[in-house]
C-alpha cells in the first residue's frame, strides 16, 4: 500500500455519473468501482458520445501514443456533457514541462465545460507543468524520498514546512486549496 492517492479519488468520484479514466496499471479501476471496461480505443470512440451517465475506464497499453489518442477522445467527451476525468498515473504518459498538445489542451480547458480533472502521478516533479498549473487542489500523500518531499512542500503546497511533509505516514496527506491557499491535513479512509 503506498500514499492513498487513488483510493482518495475513487471516494471524490464514487457517486459521479459521468466517469471517464485512463487507468494507468490496468487494475485500479473496474467493475469494483462500477466502471465498464474498455479494452481498445476504437470501442471508447463508439461510445464517447453516448448520452446519459456513464462510468468507462480504459485498459490499453500505457504508451505517450495511446494517451494522446485518450486524450483526443476525452477532450470531445468532457465538452460534449460535463463528467469527471481520471487520468491516473500520468508521469507514465508526459514529461516534465509543458504537456502534449491534446492533454494540455484538457488541462487548460476543459473545466470551462464543467468537467473536473483528478490527475496522480508518484512523483510530481515526473508530471508535466500545464497539469500541476491548472490544478485547484492539491493532494499530497506519503512520500518516502527527501527530494520528493521537498518539492512537494515548495511547489504543490505552497512553502508548507517540509517537517510536516516529512512527517505524513501511509494514508496520510497535506492538501492545498489553490483559491483559498488553506492547507488541511487527513486521512484516506479505505
Amino acid at each position: 500500500m503506498g500514499s492513498g492517492k487513488t483510493s482518495w479519488v475513487r471516494e471524490q468520484v464514487r457517486r459521479a455519473g459521468r466517469l471517464l479514466v485512463w487507468d494507468g496499471k490496468g487494475i485500479d479501476w473496474g467493475l469494483r468501482e462500477g466502471c465498464q471496461v474498455v479494452a481498445n480505443l476504437h470501442e471508447l470512440k463508439a461510445r464517447a458520445m453516448d448520452p446519459g451517465p456513464m462510468r468507462l475506464s480504459i485498459r490499453v497499453p500505457v504508451t505517450r501514443e495511446n494517451f494522446l489518442a485518450f486524450c483526443r477522445l476525452a477532450w470531445v467527451w468532457g465538452r460534449h456533457r460535463p463528467g469527471n476525468l481520471v487520468v491516473d498515473e500520468v508521469a507514465d504518459v508526459t514529461v516534465p514541462g509543458k504537456a502534449p498538445v491534446a492533454w494540455g489542451e484538457i488541462c487548460r480547458k476543459v473545466r470551462s465545460f464543467g468537467t473536473n480533472i483528478y490527475v496522480t502521478t508518484q512523483r510530481p516533479q515526473e508530471c508535466d507543468k500545464t497539469a500541476q498549473g491548472n490544478a485547484m487542489i492539491y493532494h499530497c500523500g506519503w512520500q518516502s524520498d527527501a527530494d520528493d518531499q521537498r518539492y512537494v512542500a515548495r511547489r504543490l503546497l505552497g512553502g508548507v514546512p517540509l517537517e510536516q511533509v516529512a512527517s505524513l505516514r501511509q494514508l496520510e496527506y497535506l492538501e492545498r486549496d489553490v483559491r483559498t491557499q488553506k492547507v488541511k491535513r487527513g486521512r484516506v479512509r479505505l
